[in-house]
C-alpha cells in the first residue's frame, strides 16, 4: 500500500509539470508587428527641399495622450529635435503622426549633401528612447544613375544671395571634365542647372562638384552618378502588310528612339523570321534615311510554307554606333503567308456542232509572268443541264508554242446547249499554287442527241428549200409574174441551195454520213 501511494504522488506530480510545458509548445508563435515604426518621405530629395517624418503606431491604447521627440542628425554630425504630441480617440488603437524637416517648429539643416538619420524617443505615457528610426538623403542631382541623352537636373542650396557659384562634372576614371558653368545664386540661396548627356558620353561614374566663392560647406557639394548606355525604345516592328503571296518579298521596319525621344540615324539589328514548322532566318535591318525607320526584307519562294511567319526583333538586338542598344524586351510582328494565284488564260472557239473538233489552248504563269512548267493542268466540259455531262478533255504541254493544247469533238449523243470549258492549273508545293479559267461553249445539236445524221441533214435541207419556195409562191401572186418569172425564180432558188449545201457545216455533215455508210 505504501509503494502505491508513492507511485500516486509521482503520477501527479509529473502531470503537474509536464502538461503545462506541452500545452505551452502547442500554442502556435504569433509575430505582432513592432508597436512603431517611422518613414521619410520621400526617402531621397534634392539640397533645400523638406522631407515628411512619418511615425505610425500599431498598438496604440485608447483615450491617451503620448509625447514623443524627434531627433535628426544631419551630415555634418548635428543634431535637430522638436517635440511632438497625440492624443487617442476612445476606441482607437493605431495613429499616424507627421513631423516636417526642417521647419519653424523642427529648426535644422537641409543644405548638406549626404545621409540624413532620424529616430524618435517615446517620453509619454512612458519614456522608451529610440522606439523607432530611419534615414534619408539630400542630394545635388535628381537621380544616382542615367542613361546616355537623359538630362541630369543639379541644385543645391545654402549659397549666399547673388553668390557666384562653379558647377563642374568630370570622370572618376580621368577626370575630364564634360561639363563647367559659373553661376549666381538667387536670393534664397539656391543654385540650379542642368547638363543634357550625350549620345556618344563615356559609360563611367561621373562627379559633380558645386564650389562658392564665400560660403564653405562641410561636407562640400560633391555627388558622384553613374552613367550607362541608353536602352532604345522600340515599341514595335511593323509589317509592310498583314498577309503577303508567294514570291512577294515580306517587309518589316522599326524605329528607336533614344530615352530623350531622339531617333538614331546609324547603327544595326538583327531579326529573326521564323517560319510555321519552327525553322528561322535571320534578317538584317539598316537605316534608311528617308523614313528614318531601320528596314529589313525577305524574299519569299514559290515552295515556301503557308501560315503565320513571325518576325521578331530580341532584347538588345539592335545597337547603334556608340554601343546604345534594345530594346528591353521582345517585340514582333506576325504576317500571314498564302499560296500564289495562277493566271489561267483560255483561247477557243465558243460554237461547235455534232461532228466538229473543239480546240483550245491555256497559258499558264505567275503573277510576275514567269511561264508555268512543273505542275498539272486538267480540262472539264461540263453541262449542267439533263443529262448532266462531266467529261475530261486531254491536255499536253507545247513546249514550241509554250501553250497546253487540248482537243474534243462533239458526239451525237451530245446534248446540245451551253457547256462550260474549265481548265485547272496546279504545281508541286505543298499546299499547291492554283488557278482556273472557265469558258462558255455553245454546242449545237438540235436533235438533243437523239438523231442520226442523215435525218439531221436532210431536215435542214428540207425546212430551208420549203421556206424559199413559199417565199417565192407568194412573191408571184403578188406580182403575177409570168412563167418565165418563175422559171428565174425556181433557178434561185437551186443556186442558193447549193451555195448552202457548199458551206463547211454541210460538207463536215456529209462527212460524217459518208463514214457512217462505210462504216456499215
Amino acid at each position: 500500500m505504501r509503494y502505491a501511494r508513492i507511485s500516486k504522488y509521482m503520477l501527479l506530480l509529473a502531470l503537474f509539470v509536464f502538461v503545462p510545458l506541452l500545452s505551452i509548445n502547442m500554442v502556435p508563435m504569433v509575430h505582432a508587428d513592432p508597436p512603431f515604426s517611422l518613414n521619410a518621405v520621400p526617402a531621397a530629395t534634392s539640397e533645400g527641399n523638406t522631407v515628411s517624418l512619418v511615425l505610425s503606431a500599431n498598438s496604440a491604447v485608447p483615450n491617451l495622450q503620448y509625447r514623443f521627440r524627434f531627433s535628426v542628425i544631419d551630415p555634418a554630425g548635428k543634431t535637430a529635435q522638436t517635440l511632438a504630441n497625440y492624443t487617442t480617440a476612445p476606441g482607437q488603437d493605431k495613429f499616424t503622426l507627421i513631423v516636417v524637416y526642417p521647419s519653424p517648429t523642427f529648426q535644422g539643416s537641409n543644405t548638406l549633401v549626404g545621409q540624413y538619420n532620424a529616430k524618435v524617443d517615446e517620453l509619454w505615457p512612458t519614456a522608451a528612447p529610440g522606439i523607432a528610426g530611419t534615414s534619408f538623403i539630400l542630394t545635388i542631382t535628381d537621380s544616382f544613375s542615367y542613361q546616355r541623352t537623359q538630362t541630369v537636373l543639379i541644385q543645391a542650396s545654402g549659397y549666399s544671395a547673388s553668390e557666384s557659384v562653379t558647377v563642374t562634372i568630370r570622370t572618376q576614371t580621368t577626370s575630364t571634365v564634360v561639363f563647367s558653368q559659373i553661376l549666381q545664386a538667387t536670393g534664397a540661396g539656391i543654385v540650379g542647372t542642368s547638363w543634357k548627356t550625350p549620345r556618344n558620353a563615356t559609360i563611367d561614374t561621373y562627379i559633380v562638384s558645386l564650389t562658392g566663392t564665400s560660403t564653405v560647406k562641410n561636407p562640400a557639394d560633391s555627388q558622384p552618378f553613374a552613367l550607362g548606355p541608353a536602352i532604345m525604345i522600340i515599341s514595335s516592328i511593323t509589317s509592310a502588310k498583314s498577309v503577303y503571296q508567294r514570291t512577294e518579298t515580306m517587309s518589316f521596319f522599326f524605329q528607336p528612339t533614344y530615352p530623350d525621344g531622339s531617333i538614331p540615324s546609324t547603327g544595326v539589328a538583327l531579326l529573326s523570321l521564323a517560319r510555321p514548322g519552327g525553322n528561322s532566318v535571320t534578317l538584317t535591318a539598316t537605316y534608311d534615311g528617308t523614313s528614318q525607320t531601320f528596314d529589313s526584307s525577305y524574299q519569299t519562294s514559290l515552295d515556301n510554307q503557308t501560315g503565320t511567319w513571325t518576325a521578331s526583333l530580341g532584347g538588345h538586338a539592335y545597337s547603334d554606333a556608340y554601343g546604345n542598344n534594345g530594346p528591353g524586351t521582345i517585340v514582333s510582328t506576325a504576317p500571314l503567308l498564302t499560296t500564289i494565284p495562277l493566271t489561267v488564260t483560255v483561247t477557243t472557239n465558243s460554237t461547235i456542232a455534232v461532228g466538229q473538233q473543239l480546240r483550245f489552248n491555256a497559258n499558264v504563269t505567275y503573277p510576275d509572268g514567269t511561264v508555268f512548267l512543273p505542275g498539272t493542268v486538267k480540262a472539264y466540259l461540263l453541262y449542267s443541264g439533263t443529262p448532266v455531262v462531266n467529261d475530261t478533255v486531254p491536255v499536253v504541254f507545247d513546249t514550241t508554242l509554250g501553250l497546253w493544247i487540248g482537243t474534243y469533238t462533239v458526239r451525237p449523243s451530245d446534248t446540245g446547249g451551253l457547256w462550260s470549258l474549265v481548265v485547272k492549273a496546279s504545281d508541286s508545293p505543298t499546299p499547291p499554287n492554283t488557278g482556273s479559267a472557265t469558258r462558255a461553249i455553245n454546242v449545237q445539236n438540235t436533235t438533243g442527241g437523239n438523231a442520226s445524221f442523215p435525218l439531221y441533214y436532210f431536215g435542214i435541207i428540207a425546212a430551208l428549200l420549203a421556206s424559199l419556195l413559199v417565199a417565192v409562191f407568194f412573191g408571184f401572186r403578188r406580182r403575177k409574174v409570168t412563167h418565165a418569172r418563175l422559171k428565174i425564180d425556181l433557178e434561185a432558188v437551186r443556186s442558193e441551195a447549193g451555195r448552202i449545201e457548199s458551206t463547211d457545216f454541210f460538207k463536215s455533215v456529209k462527212d460524217q454520213v459518208q463514214k457512217e455508210k462505210d462504216d456499215k
